[in-house]
């Protein structure tokens, strides 16, 4: 028997929220000739007419203010094999997020990461207030994909693949 647990406190609702995957998206630009970027798991498709994606992110973030004053922002969606490049776009140091991997600057600004299962880069609209994130829209302006490498998936607060049977 399934049971439901309330009240609920902080602690149980991130382990609920940790039991939903997602992908691994890395955001990224050039600001004052350096690239800067981002990790984030929670994002999704909004729209196809017009192509909208959303982001969430942290009211927190002292590196999305920087990346989101950029023309474009470079979006890629990590594949499995990308495990290190998620630890390491995550980490609190923001100087050093970029040490070792491999990436392109395209005409715009836009930072992809290297062998990612997708791309895309977009322009960001102004945050959306959504409790201790904000909820940003993102205008696709061009994407593609890697062919067939799997995505890297977030799920029980650590990363993992997909499983092909």
């Amino acid at each position: 028997m399934t049971t439901i647990s309330e009240p609920f406190d902080q602690r149980t609702l991130r382990t609920f929220y940790g039991r939903i995957p997602s992908g691994v998206l890395a955001l990224g630009a050039m600001v004052d000739g350096e690239p800067l970027g981002m990790a984030v798991s929670s994002f999704t498709n909004v729209s196809l007419d017009p192509p909208l994606m959303v982001v969430s992110i942290r009211n927190e973030s002292a590196t999305w203010p920087l990346i989101a004053e950029a023309e474009a922002i470079g979006a890629s969606i990590l594949a499995e094999s990308q495990e290190e490049c998620g630890m390491q776009l995550s980490a609190s140091r923001s100087d050093s997020r970029f040490d070792s991997i491999g990436y392109t600057v395209t005409a715009s600004g836009a930072v992809l990461i290297d062998d990612a299962s997708a791309w895309f880069e977009a322009t960001p609209s102004d945050p959306i207030p959504a409790g201790d994130h904000s909820l940003v829209l993102l205008t696709l302006r061009s994407i593609s994909h890697g062919g067939d490498r799997s995505p890297l998936l977030f799920f029980g607060s650590k990363f993992a693949a997909v499983r092909h049977d």
